[in-house]
């Protein structure tokens, strides 16, 4: 006895697209001393490491403006996979729309908050450095935009921006700082650097653990674990995971007409997929049959 399965996204069961559903044509089917393995799957790599499932899409920014005045940019990410390139883009896209930025005399754009790598440390690195109280020479302020942070003047007072990170809701996991803090702790008059202080956790998911209810692995807890996918490729790619070798694991005896696939990340908690066009491939056999086929 031996059978080959192919679920598909004609098998998406409930929400989240992390979970397939087959049932069986014969309406049942009888299991004894049965075993299973997966054969190959293609998912594609399309969940989020930023969303309101994990509840990090926050930041602010205190920005000091004309005079001395300093207004607060509070900023949302946008459901999205974000490295810390991306979310400095978007830092400076608000800053574009706030008029929180200046123009030097090649027309390029200057930020003065700034998030960026440090491969040294295996950390984020944020820069706030202090805006001019008079333009460099060909210098230029920005038009007027959103809250008008600079397109009436400069700072009277030598300060640099602060980033706000609240206590729950932010990116703080995922550029490493501490949640509920503020860098610097106040208003600097001079240029400050940060490290984070714990490690960035880029991304979310980090690999699959693939279960399926009807196998009986009795050497794990869950004891639905069917097998695990490395995850190797870029967001937006397929996974294409075929096992160098076949991982046959028990399956419980019993009559079933039907069973659920599902994927997990690495803590067995929920995935969160956007894309449900996937291929895998199951097989099921009699456990007597390794050693029938033995020569």
């Amino acid at each position: 006895m031996s059978y080959t399965l192919i679920l598909n996204s004609s098998n998406v069961f409930g929400a989240n697209n992390n979970t397939y559903k087959y049932n069986f044509i014969s309406g049942n089917l009888t299991l004894k001393n049965a075993e299973m393995a997966v054969g190959s799957i293609v998912i594609p790599y399309s969940w989020f490491n930023v969303s309101s499932w994990y509840a990090n899409q926050t930041l602010s920014i205190v920005h000091p403006g004309t005079g001395v005045a300093n207004t607060t940019i509070s900023i949302t990410l946008p459901s999205g996979f974000y490295s810390v390139i991306d979310i400095n883009s978007y830092i400076q896209q608000q800053c574009i729309a706030n008029a929180a930025y200046l123009i030097d005399s090649s027309g390029n754009y200057v930020y003065y908050l700034t998030l960026s790598y440090n491969a040294t440390y295996y950390a984020v690195q944020l820069l706030c450095s202090v805006l001019p109280t008079t333009l460099p020479t060909g210098w230029s302020l920005p038009a007027a935009a959103g809250l008008n942070i600079l397109s009436g003047g400069l700072p009277t007072t030598s300060r640099a921006p602060q980033l706000t990170l609240a206590a729950s809701g932010s990116i703080a996991p995922i550029i490493g700082f501490a949640p509920g803090t503020s860098y610097p702790a106040a208003i600097s008059s001079s240029s400050v650097s940060f490290i984070s202080t714990t490690t960035p956790i880029g991304s979310t998911v980090n690999s699959l653990v693939c279960r399926c209810s009807l196998v009986k692995n009795e050497a794990t807890m869950p004891s639905d674990i069917l097998d695990s996918v490395p995850i190797n490729v870029a967001f937006g790619t397929n996974i294409n995971y075929e096992p160098s070798f076949e991982r046959w694991v028990k399956i419980g005896d019993g009559t079933y007409n039907s069973f659920t696939l599902t994927f997990n990340d690495q803590n067995f908690n929920t995935l969160y997929a956007n894309d449900p066009n996937v291929c895998i491939t199951l097989m099921i056999r009699d456990r007597n049959d390794k050693h029938n086929n033995k020569h």
